[in-house]
């Protein structure tokens, strides 16, 4: 996967505009000569030497001249330099703070998990976050420049200010301002949402399955949602999309951790689930990848428990959709991992309906993704430093 989309409208100057050009089709593996980027492109000879000498001065591209057959000059073989440029991600896993440094061809050069007690306040996880951040820095390779650090966060984000409000994981971590923490540290850094960089990640791997509106819901330990038109997240800077939050008078005065009570996740996320859960099955994980294979064969549905939570979140979200109205849902997470559960869910949202005269969107299971949210997260920060190395003159 190539992780460098390049904004065309930031090259005022010809030849930047070229080099970017040549550069974008070596690099997605469309050209591995002068003579292919001349057939692509319809550049003359002259202009594409000229581009090639400066992606190569630049260490964008490398060349490598093979062995010729006969007279002549041997061939030279173009291959872009994916190691140039490298990015940091920042996520939560499980119960832990989680790292990875990215190349441009989406490859995890180095990764790195610090577990967080689920007490631990902003100075115990600034600490943490810290410490990733001059990690990642110190494992890039030789030659490779850094793009900045993304940081890819669940919970209630202010993307303003830069700050992460609140986390169900970590109940008492409050306002952490994460540029003041990392830039010092391995900056420039860049805040996102997990479920718009996993969306934005699979829009670019599968295209035409999100084309139009697409609703991401993701029920686990915490229960969000993104909406995304034809692969781009409505991002804006405040919070969006916690409907687990969403208060529901049939859950009473259940406290939540965001200080509110009666939010649906106080009924329906793992999070409250989960000590119901090993009553029944007591060697459950609460790591989500972990977790979705050891419920996959259980029988869920009968819980009582479970069931009433599987209908709380198919309202919710039927809910949701009278708001955006989309072509598709994706549900990922622990739950809809398991068969006989998804069957049920899809039941009741179905039976939900929708408004008169409009069908019921496409409905389909996701398998939550680190690797997708790690790439989406790393996507703007490689594609601005490319383009930056693009524009500087030699």
């Amino acid at each position: 996967m190539i992780l460098a989309m390049l904004d065309d409208s930031r090259f005022s100057a010809a030849h930047d505009r070229d080099c970017a050009r040549v550069y974008r089709v070596v690099l997605a593996g469309l050209a591995h000569s002068r003579s292919d980027i001349g057939r692509q492109l319809g550049l003359r000879s002259t202009t594409i030497s000229r581009v090639v000498a400066d992606l190569v001065s630049r260490r964008l591209l490398l060349e490598t001249m093979g062995e010729t057959a006969g007279r002549g000059r041997p061939a030279a073989t173009l291959i872009a330099n994916t190691r140039r440029i490298g990015a940091s991600v920042i996520h939560v896993s499980s119960q832990s703070l989680s790292g990875a440094l990215v190349d441009l061809s989406g490859h995890l050069v180095t990764q790195r998990t610090i577990t967080i007690a689920g007490d631990a306040d902003n100075g115990a996880i600034a600490t943490v976050m810290a410490q990733l951040g001059a990690q990642l820095l110190a494992a890039m390779p030789d030659g490779m420049s850094h793009a900045g650090t993304a940081v890819s966060l669940s919970g209630l984000l202010d993307l303003s200010r830069g700050q992460w409000l609140m986390a169900s994981r970590w109940p008492r971590m409050r306002g952490l301002d994460i540029a003041a923490v990392l830039a010092p540290v391995a900056g420039p850094v860049a805040i996102c949402r997990n479920l718009d960089a996993e969306m934005r990640a699979r829009a670019v791997r599968e295209p035409e399955q999100f084309a139009g509106s697409t609703l991401l819901l993701h029920w686990g330990w915490g229960i969000g949602l993104c909406f995304a038109v034809d692969g781009r997240p409505f991002a804006p800077a405040g919070s969006f999309g916690e409907i687990g939050h969403w208060r529901l008078t049939a859950l009473g005065e259940r406290r939540c951790g965001c200080g509110n009570t009666g939010c649906l996740e106080t009924g329906a996320a793992l999070w409250s689930l989960l000590p119901a859960l090993r009553r029944h099955w007591s060697d459950l994980d609460e790591d989500e990848v972990r977790l979705a294979l050891q419920l996959a064969g259980r029988d869920l549905a009968s819980l009582p428990e479970i069931d009433a939570a599987t209908r709380l979140v198919a309202r919710a979200l039927a809910n949701a959709c009278r708001i955006f109205f989309p072509t598709r849902i994706a549900v990922s997470g622990p739950f809809v991992a398991n068969p006989g559960l998804w069957a049920h869910f899809e039941a009741l949202l179905r039976a939900e309906g929708t408004m008169d005269g409009l069908a019921v969107p496409q409905l389909g299971s996701v398998r939550a993704s680190q690797l997708h949210e790690i790439h989406g997260a790393a996507a703007p920060l490689l594609g601005r430093a490319t383009e930056a190395l693009l524009m500087q003159r030699a």
